[in-house]
């Protein structure tokens, strides 16, 4: 197996700690995003859509979408589960990993407008368009505020796929662009905190 990834990209990160939590040692081979690698002919002959993170098994297949990545992971590394240990937890866990799935979705369209480091994605940002966007970011934050509840992660006492999806958006906001996310929502604000401070969320 080999996977290309770019270390602090938001979809790639979800592998990579997803990798460190569970123990797994994976080939890695970083993308230079600076030089346009990710871009290139021969990477876009591994993954069309030219962005990382792409894992290419041992059979050759190409698994080019990060949640197809860690479940496809999962499935050949059972022990310790990361997605729940039965039908029950599972769906929690996969509910809650749907929600981080779609806020990284919002939050990446809010930060092409509200910064200009992403011209590829947005060649003309519009603070008009980052506003109304915040709107629907702060929806899916004020879910996950009440969805958390008193638990120390987003599923129960432990970390899960949940958390290292939607702890992705929060770390690109909060560390590579100094911008607030959810530090208003004060269970989150925790939550990030103490996240944060596992080895598996340092870049």
């Amino acid at each position: 197996m080999l996977l290309y990834q770019f270390r602090k990209g938001t979809n790639p990160r979800r592998v990579i700690i997803y990798l460190a939590e569970k123990g797994i040692d994976v080939p890695r081979y970083e993308l230079d995003y600076v030089s346009g690698e990710h871009r290139s002919a021969s990477y876009l002959n591994i993954n069309p859509a030219g962005r990382a993170p792409t894992l290419v098994t041992d059979s050759g297949l190409a698994i080019t979408e990060s949640a197809a990545i860690v479940e496809y992971l999962e499935e050949l590394y059972p022990a310790n589960p990361m997605i729940g240990s039965d039908p029950l937890s599972r769906a929690r866990v996969r509910s809650l990993e749907r929600l981080g799935n779609d806020l990284v979705a919002r939050g990446q369209l809010w930060l092409w407008n509200r910064t200009d480091a992403f011209p590829a994605k947005e060649p003309a940002p519009s603070r008009e368009t980052a506003d109304r966007t915040h709107r629907y970011v702060t929806e899916l934050l004020d879910v996950l505020e009440k969805e958390i509840g008193e638990n120390a992660f987003l599923a129960g006492a432990e970390p899960t796929i949940a958390d290292f999806t939607t702890f992705t958006i929060f770390q690109t906001a909060r560390e590579r662009f100094d911008l607030p996310f959810g530090n208003f929502h004060p269970r989150l604000n925790a939550w990030f905190d103490r996240f944060r401070a596992r080895p598996s969320a340092d870049y």
